[in-house]
């Protein structure tokens, strides 16, 4: 990952068992300011909790939702 591309990213997990994806698509959307990066985790069931990556100073990650594994793996990657 690009530390410089998201040197204004808050890179620290919300809470334990979290991990980053990224949309794969993000570079290809148009949305300015969107750096495609999501906190992850996965659930006693393996669906996956997903969470907001924020700003530095911008407040604390929300949860954006709960995703099937075949739904999320469809559409996210681990960001290396």
């Amino acid at each position: 990952m690009s530390q410089k591309r998201y040197k204004d990213l808050n890179l620290t997990p919300p809470e334990e068992g979290f991990e980053l994806y990224r949309y794969k698509n993000a570079q290809e959307m148009t949305t300015r300011g969107w750096s495609g990066l999501y906190w992850v985790r996965k659930n006693e069931a393996g669906d996956c909790e997903i969470r907001t990556v924020t700003k530095k100073g911008e407040g604390y990650s929300y949860p954006e939702g709960v995703f099937s594994k075949v739904a999320f793996e469809r559409y996210y990657e681990k960001a290396d």
